[in-house]
């Protein structure tokens, strides 16, 4: 299922300014900036456990801006999400445990990214690089209705793409492959009496953008592996032939330790710190995913390091 609306939650950590976030086991303090205008509220559902299905969380609304989270003893974890105008909600994020939150030092750059959603209307206009709208199917089949509101039998005569012309009294069409596509339809109820002839253009767009990494310089290999030295830099591309790309997620994990939330992959400050984020010890993995405009979302790709160790 989508989500009612597309939102982003940009939650800046900010660590060595004059109001750094901290963490105790009562209050947590930061601020949650929404991306669009409509977001007028953020949700909180605070919980003992991790088992949604054994407990009854404890909700508070707030306003966007600086937060101050109070804990009541006994929670220990806790999960937001945005409320728009007529209370159309997004989706939660993944549980935050209470006592490490905040203490992960990120870069201010580094913004946290609740993962992508698309729009509630069957039709969707996304603007092409030279500005113009293009309509996209969000769902993968479409509903003919009758203009008139009275409750006749009706039939729907259409034709896809300039084909043979049908009659259907299922007035419900299914698009499962990617490509463009014009449907021409009029219905008719069972006095004889029909709509005008309606005409939508749209494509479909089912397919997840594709990530490649490249390494700047490239990476010397043997025997299977391939090796990366302290002035490697990591660049993606991430490409999306339909709807176009969106976003670039990043999350990673240390040697022994929990993944990190999602993250905006940032082309300049990103990789400086995934190198600091563990220490010169212990391997670690990256994962990487992409989105597209219409909330398809690449699986996640991983990437292993392992570090050198000395006499090796």
């Amino acid at each position: 299922m989508r989500s009612p609306f597309e939102y982003y939650i940009f939650l800046f950590l900010l660590f060595g300014l004059s109001l750094p976030i901290y963490s105790d086991t009562k209050t947590i303090r930061f601020t949650l900036e929404p991306e669009r205008e409509d977001i007028i509220q953020y949700e909180f559902e605070l919980w003992k456990g991790r088992s949604f299905d054994l407990e009854i969380p404890f909700r508070v609304l707030s306003n966007p801006g600086k937060i101050q989270l109070y804990i009541p003893n006994g929670y220990e974890y806790f999960r937001i999400r945005a409320v728009a105008k007529r209370q159309v909600r997004g989706f939660w994020t993944d549980l935050y445990e209470v006592n490490s939150f905040g203490k992960t030092k990120q870069k201010e750059s580094a913004k946290f990214v609740a993962k992508n959603q698309t729009k509630t209307d069957v039709i969707i206009p996304i603007a092409t690089k030279e500005g113009r709208n293009h309509f996209f199917l969000t769902e993968s089949k479409i509903q003919v209705k009758p203009i008139t509101k009275e409750t006749l039998r009706t039939s729907v005569r259409y034709r896809l793409n300039g084909g043979v012309w049908k009659i259907t009294q299922v007035p419900e069409f299914t698009f499962s492959k990617d490509g463009d596509y014009k449907l021409e339809y009029q219905v008719t109820n069972e006095l004889g009496i029909s709509d005008s002839m309606q005409v939508s253009e749209f494509s479909v767009d089912n397919t997840p953008p594709n990530t490649e990494f490249l390494w700047e310089p490239q990476t010397y290999q043997n025997k299977g592996q391939k090796y990366i030295s302290a002035n490697s830099s990591l660049k993606l591309q991430s490409i999306d032939l339909g709807s176009g790309l969106d976003t670039i997620r990043y999350r990673s994990n240390c040697e022994g330790g929990q993944k990190t939330d999602w993250f905006l992959w940032d082309p300049k400050n990103s990789w400086p710190t995934l190198l600091q984020s563990c220490s010169k010890n212990k391997d670690w993995e990256l994962e990487i995913s992409a989105t597209d405009r219409l909330g398809n979302e690449e699986i996640p790709k991983k990437i292993q390091f392992t570090q050198a160790r000395q006499g090796n």
